[in-house]
């Protein structure tokens, strides 16, 4: 390949590969985890295959959410052993929003994907994420599970009746038709995402960012794609304590849908920035 040819987001580097620390990933995989240690050795293996199989330039970004488990030491083992892992242990108070928007913050790629640390996303859409939004200028791919119903099927029945609750209210309230807004394991442009300016702290970061990239019409899809099933740990979803946060996001759609802020952001400042733009 000539000098003068065009970056590819596809670049033979495993996590066993020698990488410039100087060279910028195309990919961030930020992965937020609590008491996660039985899974972080399966993930990070599945992580890599997928990152080898497609030839992926990509950094892995673990989060500890203050484990109670020795989920950081894994991730530090990782880290030590391969060139392209980072591990961070995150202080109280815990919550996946924080986790994420930290590692936004400080991630290098152009592409974002949150994978949780559970083994339950299906990652071999993550090549799909990347093409999308680095060769079809998306901003926001969603995962969705809802496409073809019946992969939903490994879903609890509690959760699928939650997200067609607020399914059904995104659609009266605010006009949005996609069918998977909460699922937290989706792709995003990153420099673009940084300009929602995400504030949530718990699992409503995800229909925030949903929301926000909406309504501030970005260009956004939905994949179909379906979950597998924790085989090791516990959930850490209860829709009990989350409730209220995913609420609070749904109401704060609605009032910038029609008066044009979200606390400090306007619908100008999100709509009219270069950056901002359809298809930029």
């Amino acid at each position: 390949m000539s000098n003068s040819a065009p970056a590819s987001p596809f670049s033979p580097i495993g996590m066993t590969g020698t990488a410039s620390s100087s060279k910028q990933p195309i990919l961030s995989l930020i992965v937020p985890c609590l008491n996660e240690e039985q899974n972080i050795p399966t993930l990070l293996e599945k992580l890599d295959a997928v990152i080898r199989s497609h030839h992926l330039s990509a950094e892995i970004l673990i989060v500890d959410d203050c484990s109670d488990d020795y989920t950081f030491r894994e991730a530090f083992i990782y880290e030590n052993r391969y060139a392209n892992v980072r591990a961070l242990h995150k202080g109280l108070p815990r919550g996946i929003g924080r986790a994420i928007r930290y590692r936004i913050d400080h991630a290098k790629g152009k592409v974002g994907v949150v994978v949780m640390g559970d083994c339950v996303d299906p990652l071999t859409a993550i090549p799909d994420f990347v093409t999308k939004i680095v060769d079809e200028g998306y901003h926001l791919v969603l995962l969705s599970r809802y496409i073809d119903p019946s992969d939903s099927d490994t879903i609890p029945l509690s959760y699928r009746f939650y997200q067609w609750g607020y399914r059904i209210l995104t659609r009266l309230l605010l006009g949005i038709q996609q069918r998977d807004l909460t699922y937290a394991f989706r792709g995003f442009d990153l420099a673009y995402v940084r300009r929602l300016r995400l504030e949530s702290n718990g699992f409503e970061i995800s229909p925030e960012l949903s929301l926000k990239s909406l309504l501030a019409r970005g260009k956004v899809c939905e994949l179909r794609g379906r979950q597998g099933r924790r085989i090791a740990g516990e959930s850490k979803f209860l829709f009990s304590a989350q409730g209220k946060g995913y609420a609070r996001v749904m109401l704060q759609a609605f009032l910038f849908r029609w008066t044009g802020r979200w606390g400090k952001l306007s619908r100008r400042s999100l709509t009219k920035s270069p950056s901002m733009t359809v298809g930029a």
